[in-house]
């Protein structure tokens, strides 16, 4: 399910910044496949919690699971957001902006981290990976003071300017995501809630 996921990000990623449309269709695809193993996964934990009655680490690995494969579908829910995004952009000719490029390898290392991460049961780069969502929200922050200014001086892109928006809007939410997962991973291998403390060592 996580690389299904993740192929879906690249796909969409790579849709936006060459503004190809075609290839941003493939993306719906991968989502409905991620919602599928959502729903599989879903059942088998709810299974186990029923027919087995797990206790303690088990059940901590069942709890983090149920709420990684919530975190996985919604990254796939943000490609798809992303794929619809390249049609506007497209229209408008807008180039795709460099700093916006920085933020989507950003946060495509930081889903290959968090996917490590979560198949090697590797705390370390969980934390690594919590840390840095960091950078990404920093990107974000700027391009949310850039975005509105180059609409004002070119109101004919406002269209396409929207779509940027909504594309980084959406690159930022898998970065949450990512953190989200981070942190289940450091649950479930050490049984500590890390959400909110800022400090996930």
């Amino acid at each position: 399910m996580g690389a299904l996921a993740q192929t879906a990000v690249k796909l969409a990623v790579d849709a936006a910044v060459s503004s190809n449309l075609a290839a941003s269709q493939q993306v719906y695809a991968q989502e409905q496949q991620v919602d599928a193993e959502e729903v599989e996964i879903e059942k088998q934990a709810i299974n186990l919690l029923a027919l087995h009655q797990p206790a303690g680490g088990d059940l901590r690995t069942i709890f983090a699971i149920v709420k990684i494969n919530g975190d996985l579908e919604r990254i796939a829910d943000c490609a798809v957001n992303i794929a619809q995004q390249v049609g506007p952009l497209s229209a408008s000719g807008l180039e795709f902006p460099r700093d916006l490029k920085v933020m989507a390898e950003a946060m495509l290392k930081q889903l290959d981290d968090t996917l490590s991460s979560l198949a090697n049961k590797d705390t370390a780069l969980a934390v690594q990976v919590s840390r840095g969502d960091d950078m990404i929200d920093a990107l974000y922050n700027q391009l949310l003071q850039e975005f509105p200014r180059a609409m004002a001086a070119d109101p004919a892109n406002v269209p396409g300017y929207l779509a940027l928006i909504m594309i980084a809007r959406n690159l930022e939410r898998i970065g949450d995501h990512c953190t989200n997962i981070a942190e289940d991973v450091v649950y479930r291998m050490q049984g500590r809630i890390v959400r909110h403390t800022h400090d996930p060592r």
